[in-house]
């Protein structure tokens, strides 16, 4: 119970890592905001939250919407008395292709839920943070924009500014006792790995265990990191076992790449 009594946000709650987060808050004590697009994704959640005996409130959220940010924050804390941390998990994947010919207004997109999203939310959260004595905001990064690759210069470029905006963040908000850290997943076993290990095996004709033992092969720890492990790190980073840690960035990645 590393997060008893605290009351967290956790947006990007859909199939993947914010579910997996959501779940793990609860189930370590908190109570737990819920912040997603789609209402039915946001009710999943909720009743597996509700089976597990804790507590949550589902909150449909356009991240890019200030005035929703502040909604999601104003009604969690009604609901819940208060505010203990954020974790800014929603992301707008890449569509891919060469900087060359790619429309900049993509670009834009993605940067309008990867980093300003997070800021939007983080905005309205902060003046209620400051009421705690001991509150976290913790980002998700990727480690797209450690280890750069080809076609996804969009999504690299905003988590990217995302790190350093955790580190902005982290000196400005340090007087006021909020820490400010970057969970930094590379590949993480679920829906959406999955999702891409089926279409190409289906596009190359291969068995999808080839495609698993091909990324595996990358990790030194010979396994694809599971979205619970990697929102394990993030239960880290909001509970005062981190509470002298801020500004950092936790590569959660099986060691395939070392900072």
């Amino acid at each position: 119970m590393l997060l008893q009594d605290k009351v967290a946000i956790v947006t990007g709650v859909g199939p993947g890592l914010g579910q997996a987060t959501a779940v793990a808050f609860a189930r370590e004590g908190a109570a737990v905001g819920l912040a997603a697009r789609s209402e039915e994704r946001l009710a999943g959640v909720a009743a597996e939250i509700d089976d597990l005996g804790g507590r949550s409130l589902a909150v449909p959220t356009d991240v890019t919407d200030p005035d929703a940010c502040r909604r999601l924050v104003e009604s969690t804390v009604a609901e819940f008395g208060g505010l203990d941390c954020v974790v800014n998990s929603a992301f707008h994947p890449d569509l891919y292709g060469p900087f060359e010919q790619v429309d900049l207004k993509i670009w834009r997109d993605i940067l309008e839920v990867n980093l300003f999203g997070a800021l939007h939310v983080t905005q309205a959260a902060i003046p209620h943070l400051k009421k705690r004595d001991s509150a976290s905001i913790v980002n998700v990064g990727s480690m797209s924009a450690r280890k750069i690759r080809g076609e996804e210069g969009g999504y690299a470029t905003s988590k990217g500014a995302l790190h350093t905006a955790t580190q902005v963040l982290a000196r400005e908000l340090a007087p006021d006792g909020i820490r400010v850290n970057t969970v930094v997943p590379g590949w993480i076993w679920g829906p959406s790995v999955q999702i891409y290990v089926g279409w190409q095996a289906e596009s190359r004709g291969v068995p999808e265990s080839e495609i698993v033992a091909e990324v595996e092969s990358r990790i030194p720890l010979g396994f694809i990191p599971p979205q619970d492990d990697v929102a394990n790190a993030i239960v880290f980073f909001a509970s005062d076992m981190s509470r002298v840690i801020t500004g950092q960035a936790l590569d959660v990645n099986g060691g395939e790449y070392f900072h």
